[in-house]
């Protein structure tokens, strides 16, 4: 998928404006969701990795903006690990409460791999009694430049890659640009 690709399907919620919205895949939630994570922006916890700024856009299916959801966010550390299942503490993990804007930011880490899947973000969404769980993805261009730094080139590749993920949505990707040492993305979650 083309960079212009990648962002127009990030656009295209953004360009319908008021009206209709298509509704965010919904993917499974995953075993390693914990609801006692602390409230903050920032999940890195002090941890070596890519720094990754996150965008994420709560709208209804008219394209208002959803104020007061709660957004859920959880990876792996650079090394593949999930705190609270491999390894201790709740590092990679927490939550915010969207703005009148239905907007929650958040900063942490590129993900690391685990053998079993392509490198992937969750993400919970609860809104007016409603629950949205979905994972984004990562271009295969953006992880051969992120697996290439430490700590992450110690590991390599991941062993899976998007299309032999069997989650795997190319309308799931997270369109990223460079920022700094790091990357930004922005997402529409529509619920």
């Amino acid at each position: 998928m083309t960079r212009r690709e990648a962002l127009g399907l990030f656009l295209l919620p953004l360009a319908r404006g008021q009206g209709s919205c298509t509704p965010t895949p919904r993917l499974t939630e995953g075993p390693y969701y914990l609801r006692d994570v602390p409230r903050r922006e920032d999940l890195r916890e002090g941890l070596p990795g890519v720094p990754l700024r996150l965008l994420l856009r709560v709208q209804d299916p008219s394209c208002r903006p959803l104020a007061g959801a709660r957004v859920d966010l959880w990876h792996t550390d650079a090394l593949g690990r999930y705190s609270g299942v491999n390894a201790p503490g709740v590092f990679c993990r927490g939550y915010l409460v969207t703005d009148e804007k239905g907007e929650a930011r958040f900063l942490t880490l590129f993900p690391g791999w685990y053998p079993s899947r392509t490198p992937h973000l969750h993400l919970r969404v609860e809104a007016g009694g409603r629950v949205l769980a979905t994972q984004l993805f990562f271009s295969e261009e953006v992880q051969r430049t992120v697996y290439a730094k430490p700590p992450y080139r110690e590991r390599g590749m991941p062993r899976v890659g998007n299309r032999q993920d069997g989650l795997f949505r190319p309308d799931l990707l997270l369109p990223l640009e460079a920022e700094g040492e790091g990357y930004r993305g922005s997402f529409v979650v529509t619920m």
